[in-house]
């Protein structure tokens, strides 16, 4: 993946509707350390689970990095991804206000200048990013754990609406056989009074 100016858009997709990264970038502090956002993006992209994800569904990445009020340095990864169990209404509406379809991981430096504190508080937001290590000495498969708990999310609620659709057909299908039922057994009355009057001539 080729970052130029820390943005990139794959607008190839418009009419496709192939899953995958859509954009990536890279804000913030990180346009004047872009070397240090192209860091954060190559682990992302040697992340199995995450890549998975992104196979999967439409994701636009932010990598940011800001100075907070104490001139530490917060940064984050905040991946907004197209939850598929939603309907288009839901998704338009949730666009609006706050959409509960993204991960987003801060993490902070705690050496009280840019450069310190950006290039710490990168190191730890790339373990975050990073598959799960016992070795390691910052936190990390903090972004796989939020990916999975999404997914598990969107397919739990995929498999009810599919359960709530099987149960509407089931209730579709049982009034039409009570109603050839009933036509059945009408016809089967009408036939048996027309047999009585008949046998009484």
């Amino acid at each position: 993946m080729q970052i130029t100016n820390c943005n990139y858009t794959h607008n190839s997709r418009n009419t496709q509707s192939f899953a995958g990264i859509r954009s990536v970038k890279c804000e913030g502090l990180y346009k004047k350390y872009p070397n240090l956002g192209k860091e954060l993006v190559d682990t992302f992209k040697n992340n199995p689970k995450a890549m998975d994800f992104c196979k999967k569904y439409d994701v636009d990445i932010i990598f940011r990095a800001v100075k907070d009020g104490l001139n530490g340095v917060k940064s984050a990864i905040c991946v907004f991804y197209d939850d598929i169990s939603k309907s288009k209404f839901k998704k338009f509406f949730g666009s609006i206000g706050q959409s509960d379809d993204k991960v987003i991981i801060h993490e902070w430096g705690s050496i009280y200048n840019s450069d310190g504190g950006i290039k710490e508080a990168t190191e730890t937001l790339k373990a975050a990013i990073s598959p799960e290590n016992r070795n390691s000495k910052f936190s990390t498969g903090v972004l796989d754990m939020h990916l999975q708990i999404a997914e598990e999310k969107i397919q739990e609620a995929i498999a009810k609406k599919a359960l709530e659709k099987q149960t509407k057909m089931a209730a579709i299908q049982y009034k039409k056989q009570a109603q050839v039922s009933n036509i059945s057994d009408k016809s089967m009355l009408d036939d048996s009074i027309k047999d009585l009057i008949d046998k009484s001539f």
